[in-house]
């Protein structure tokens, strides 16, 4: 499975953060898993990837051609992708991606999470994604998402497939879970606007 991996660039100060970006990492290279994720050798992304890489697993990046100048591009990736624009490499890792995790992140991770949780409520593919909510990180946003379901503009079936597991152990129980009995498709953009 290729999971993708949204997470900060920058380097957290709360080492559980970091602890939990760096057993991820281990439990996709353990597992034959592949990781997708934004290329860079930098905070959380740079913690994920090289624990995937220590371990012997393999490591897709995608990056901006403008990221790669810049110099933050990890070298020693088993592929490097590189996109003209942000938008694209957006595209790629969703491509690319089998599965959708969340770990601790900034406004970059939150909007390509978005995305995801924009095509699962569309009916397209993933099937569902997965907020990684070390220490409550995503407590908020599961709120947010709370008043959406309240307020009639997101549905609780949608909700049920924007998980927001608090342990590595809790994430993995879920991924093995919807990939061994894959959750029914979601009712097409043109069912839904006829609710």
């Amino acid at each position: 499975m290729n999971i993708t991996v949204y997470c900060g660039s920058s380097m957290p100060e709360n080492r559980a953060f970091q602890q939990a970006a760096r057993e991820l990492g281990e439990w996709i290279a353990h597992e034959g898993h592949a990781l997708v994720y934004g290329g860079s050798r930098v905070g959380l992304m740079g913690i994920v990837s090289g624990a995937v890489l220590e371990a012997g697993g393999c490591v897709h990046g995608v990056e901006t051609s403008f990221f790669v100048d810049a110099g933050v591009a990890r070298d020693d990736l088993t592929e490097l992708f590189v996109a003209d624009t942000m938008a694209e490499r957006k595209a790629k890792m969703i491509e690319l991606g089998d599965a959708f995790v969340a770990l601790p992140g900034g406004v970059g991770t939150l909007e390509e999470m978005s995305e995801i949780m924009s095509r699962i409520r569309l009916g397209m593919n993933p099937g569902a994604c997965y907020f990684l909510n070390i220490e409550g990180f995503y407590d908020n946003l599961r709120g947010f998402l709370d008043d959406m379901v309240r307020e009639g503009f997101l549905d609780d079936v949608d909700l049920g497939r924007i998980c927001f597991p608090e342990t590595l152990d809790e994430l993995v129980r879920l991924l093995e879970a919807d990939f061994a009995n894959p959750r029914e498709s979601f009712a097409t953009a043109a069912e839904m606007m006829r609710r």
